[in-house]
């Protein structure tokens, strides 16, 4: 019995480290990791007016994040009510720190005013996640890389 003890603490002392290097590690990504190409797949307003999915109103944004920290792209948000449409192009600036990106560009919109919050895709590499408040509308996109 004591012998099948040890084979068995033997077996989980050698197996554990290659699990955890399987499941990889939880380290925040560095430098300009969060580089490539971004287009929303998600894209909701929330305002005095109601809830409104942008991306089935018309609206579309698509982001380059090139690595050398400069970003590319438009914004193209379908008129709604009294407010006309907004086109924008994205040029700036990127920075990442962690899991964090934040976007400088001189045009207001709430792109600029958005942290995005960075998560793996598998697949594809990363979305960015960002979610603010701006002319007192809550605004929520999620950008696929791809």
């Amino acid at each position: 019995m004591r012998q099948s003890l040890k084979r068995v603490c033997l077996s989980l002392l050698v197996g554990l480290p290659a699990v955890l290097l399987a499941c990889g590690g939880s380290t925040a990504p560095s430098g300009n990791s969060a580089a490539g190409s971004y287009t929303a797949i998600s894209f909701v307003t929330t305002g005095s007016s109601g809830r409104r999915d942008e991306l089935l109103a018309g609206s579309t944004l698509s982001m380059n994040l090139n690595a050398h920290g400069t970003t590319s792209g438009y914004l193209h948000i379908a008129a709604s009510g009294a407010n006309p449409v907004i086109d924008a192009d994205m040029a700036g600036t990127w920075t990442q720190s962690g899991f964090t990106v934040t976007i400088s560009q001189n045009v207001d919109t709430f792109v600029r005013n958005t942290s995005f919050a960075m998560s793996v895709d598998p697949a594809r590499g990363w979305d960015l996640y960002g979610e603010t408040i701006y002319s007192n509308v809550r605004v929520q996109v999620l950008l696929k890389q791809g």
